[in-house]
């Protein structure tokens, strides 16, 4: 980044950090109740009703003026003020913010992921040592060379949050586009001799693009509850120079200048400051309690173990929106504090969310657990499979003298057995938990009698399975079953939160509410009843009305239920082909990919089926949403959810298709095909 950009872009982070702080304290001057009555301002609340605090400042300026003119002029005369360009105190609380950024980042799950994914050399690591440099640095970029006839740049709809009392509004502003926040991190990287992954950069620069404004006002908020040690005269003096900006377009007198004039002392504004709170923090720490009550259990000082890349793919998939759960991690807790060793089996229908929690409990553990997902369409179903994978992490992790896995490894589980002996041994008082997921998918054709995965009877000392399965029967050993269908309040609570959260993350689903005159509380109330809880139900339809799939469908006509989902995408294929024969072929290729048994490329598909490549291609685009797709060149496709291939097998669903299961069985069992659709 070439010094005049770096310098127009800290100019504007200063400016944006103006606006964003003065609308922060005039909105709640004006708006809440409870921060006027603790900085002792005069009046009672103004009723606003549906008017923003834009809107009713413009309303009662002296001459005519629109609430979008305001803010427009507003932000343009602060921007280019040179006491607010020049104020040390502004310059720092952003570079802060910053810093505190990547210092959340470094910490976080997904960068974890990626590093391990790409094998990269501790980018999280290098992420904190530039945390640490990042007030220095970011005093140090010389405005001098800045551009001051360049404007902010802020939307309207941006400043109208910027100046909201509700903090669920200001959590949505976000800050300068991504692509200058990357440019600004791998200019900061160089000049402290470092270079992250392309990846890595494109994940911590959509970070800051959307966290700079909520970390900004946290580093605000925090100072105001310590006094104000830092940065109250610096907030005072810009509420200052608002009010002079102000009365200046036309704001001499009336009830809302009284209330402004008020805050006139840095104690004022710590108490305005202080009294804001935010909805995600709150999130963030709810689950930060729990994952240091999960910690204390493990030595994090350890490795972390050593995951395989199947395992670390699902993990990454299912927790991107992870929202909520927290009173299934509380149990779990309970479990792990009040006994000495056992079995916690967490039992769900298809859909609610088993394998996301599971996937979570991996992170909230930091990944010092053993860790197994089965999943049929990834072919991961064999006992044998688990086995290899939970003695390869426990010998690896706890240095245990095994060169190499005996032959006989994998044929039982007495050698599991063993090796938990071993390392029960070697805890310490710490507790070995081992999460196996999907224990209804393992194909037991192989177990004769014994537990599925032939998961030991008895287990030593401190050792923990927590494992999940739908409410089926299966060979398990003596177990405490926590059944999620029975919290159904708290499960709604948490549909609730999730599609309240994908909704303020995307702009299609908030057109879309907007354009059927809804009010967002109704859609949330309507979606969560029609998903009866159901969290893969509402990945599929929030995806589709965000992809603008769901453009011609009303919120009484989205589908209810997860087979209902399935059911109304059916009719749609159906209606989009009208050919039966050309239909019956592309349908031939979907029941194929539900029998292999690992992930296949479409050309090998092709191939099989007899089916030309290019429109192989296109039946597998019809139905994205239900596969696997990898990152691989070329892709390898599988279907994405158990409960997809159930459905697709679904006696009234084969008939109607016109497909033949016993032939596609012929056709497997007729062709060497064993790489594709044997054992594996």
């Amino acid at each position: 980044m070439p010094l005049m950009d770096l310098a127009n872009f800290k100019t504007r982070v200063i400016g944006c950090s103006a606006v964003m702080a003065i609308g922060q304290v005039i909105s709640n001057a004006i708006a809440n109740p409870a921060t006027q009555a603790a900085a002792g301002i005069i009046g009672g609340p103004i009723a606003l009703g549906g008017v923003s605090i834009l809107a009713a400042i413009a309303g009662s300026m002296a001459e005519t003026m629109a609430a979008d003119e305001l803010a427009n002029r507003m932000t343009e005369r602060l921007s280019k003020n040179p006491r607010i360009l020049d104020n040390h105190d502004l310059i720092k609380a952003a570079g802060e913010a910053i810093g505190y950024i990547l210092r959340e980042v470094a910490k976080s799950d997904r960068l974890i992921a990626i590093a391990e994914t790409k094998k990269l050399p501790y980018p999280e690591t290098a992420l904190s040592q530039l945390a640490e440099k990042t007030p220095e640095y970011w005093l140090d970029i010389n405005t001098n060379t800045a551009d001051l006839s360049r404007g902010l740049n802020i939307s309207e709809d941006q400043l109208t949050k910027i100046f909201s009392a509700d903090a669920e509004e200001f959590d949505r502003v976000t800050g300068l586009t991504t692509a200058d926040w990357a440019t600004f991190l791998n200019e900061f990287a160089a000049s402290e001799g470092k270079s992250f992954d392309a990846e890595i950069v494109e994940f911590v620069a959509a970070k800051l693009y959307t966290t700079f404004p909520k970390a900004y006002r946290e580093v605000l908020k925090l100072d105001a509850a310590k006094g104000g040690e830092k940065f109250a005269a610096m907030l005072l003096n810009l509420h200052q120079i608002a009010l002079a900006e102000l009365r200046d377009l036309g704001l001499q007198n009336g009830e809302i200048m009284h209330k402004l004039e008020a805050v006139a002392t840095g104690q004022q504004i710590c108490q305005v400051m202080g009294k804001l709170e935010s909805i995600e923090i709150g999130i963030r720490s709810d689950l930060a309690q729990v994952q240091n009550l999960l910690e204390r259990f493990v030595d994090t000082s350890a490795p972390r173990l050593p995951l395989p890349y199947e395992c670390e793919t699902i993990i990454q998939d299912r927790t991107q929106d992870f929202t909520g759960r927290r009173f299934v991690f509380e149990a779990i807790i309970e479990f792990l504090q009040k006994n000495s060793k056992g079995y916690f089996v967490l039992e769900a229908d298809p859909g609610v969310g088993k394998t996301s929690i599971m996937a979570k409990l991996v992170l909230l553990m930091q990944r010092r657990c053993v860790v197994h997902f089965n999943s049929q369409s990834q072919g991961t179903v064999k006992a044998k499979q688990f086995l290899e994978n939970a003695c390869t992490q426990l010998i690896q992790a706890f240095k245990l003298d095994y060169p190499k896995l005996p032959e006989n490894a994998t044929t039982d589980g007495n050698f599991l057995s063993r090796l938990l002996g071993e390392v029960s041994a070697k805890l310490g008082g710490k507790k070995l938990v081992c999460v196996v997921d999907a224990l209804d998918e393992v194909d037991l054709s192989d177990h004769g009698r014994s537990n599925v995965l032939y998961l030991p009877d008895a287990l030593p000392d401190n050792v923990y399975f927590i494992v999940s399965k739908r409410p089926e029967s299966l060979p398990l050993p003596n177990h405490q079953v926590f059944d999620l269908m029975q919290y159904s309040a708290e499960s709604l609570a948490d549909v609730k939160l999730y599609i309240d959260k994908r909704t303020s993350n995307s702009a299609s689903i908030q057109s879309w509410i907007n354009r059927q005159n809804l009010q967002r509380e109704q859609f949330v109330a309507a979606v969560a009843e029609k998903s009866q809880n159901n969290f893969m139900y509402l990945r599929y339809v929030l995806n589709d009305i965000d992809s603008g799939k769901y453009s011609d469908v009303s919120l009484q006509d989205l589908p209810r239920e997860l087979s209902g989902y399935y059911e109304k995408h059916w009719a749609r294929m159906e209606m989009a082909v009208k050919d039966k024969e050309l239909r019956r072929r592309k349908l031939k290729v979907i029941y194929l990919l539900t029998k292999t048994r690992k992930p296949v490329s479409c050309d090998l598909l092709a191939d099989f089926a007899e089916e030309d490549a290019l429109d192989l291609q296109e039946v597998l685009d019809d139905w994205e949403q239900f596969l696997r797709r990898s990152s691989d060149t070329p892709p390898d496709y599988s279907i994405y959810h158990a409960s997809f291939q159930r459905f697709l097998h679904r006696k009234d669903v084969v008939q109607k298709a016109g497909v033949s299961l016993r032939d596609i069985e012929t056709a497997i069992s007729d062709n060497l095909w064993g790489d594709l659709y044997g054992d594996g």
